[in-house]
């Protein structure tokens, strides 16, 4: 099979669009669903993974908050795993799950005008299923007026309307100073 003049020049013209990766728009979020009814979003600016952890990699710590499910280590790092939900006062889905959807967050930064430390603190999150990463532009971003549960509230940085529904933002920062 031979390429002719004009397939070479349209192989040509299409290559570069091959190679070249299409702008995003807006800022990318962290969608995760709390309990089945409600999902929200996450600034993905402090997300360092997330991960789905079978229930045993997580030790249970004895004399805690319900929320708060153990400690977990992962890539050499031991961190705090905390149920949201439970700590948003949410119900939530069994706290002994076989497997548990994780995102680890980078506190340190989270925190960085209070911790002087130099060393990188972590804090698991569970959630009830983590469904994707949601982008939206800083027009999309308006106060909270949408029908949310009253005790997501004080924890809300926002919503975005993304295809006719109302998504809350969750300012993580408030989060954390609440869990400690």
């Amino acid at each position: 099979m031979s390429i002719t003049p004009s397939s070479r020049s349209r192989l040509q013209e299409l290559l570069p669009e091959l190679f070249q990766s299409p702008k995003l728009q807006g800022d990318p979020y962290l969608r995760c669903e709390l309990i089945p009814e409600v999902s929200v979003l996450l600034s993905m600016e402090y997300v360092q993974e997330s991960l789905l952890v079978p229930g045993e990699k997580i030790t249970p710590l004895p004399n805690m908050s319900p929320f708060v499910l153990g400690l977990m280590n992962s890539r050499d790092r031991v961190f705090c795993v905390l149920n949201l939900a439970d700590l948003l006062g949410l119900s939530s889905p069994s706290t002994s799950a076989r497997e548990y959807h994780m995102i680890v967050l980078r506190v340190s930064e989270l925190m960085s005008q209070q911790s002087t430390s130099e060393q990188k603190l972590l804090l698991g999150m569970v959630f009830h299923q983590i469904q994707g990463v949601t982008r939206a532009m800083s027009e999309q971003m308006r106060s909270p007026q949408g029908n949310f549960p009253s005790s997501l509230t004080p924890y809300l940085g926002g919503e975005v309307i993304s295809k006719g529904q109302h998504l809350p933002v969750l300012d993580l920062a408030k989060i954390v100073n609440h869990a400690f």
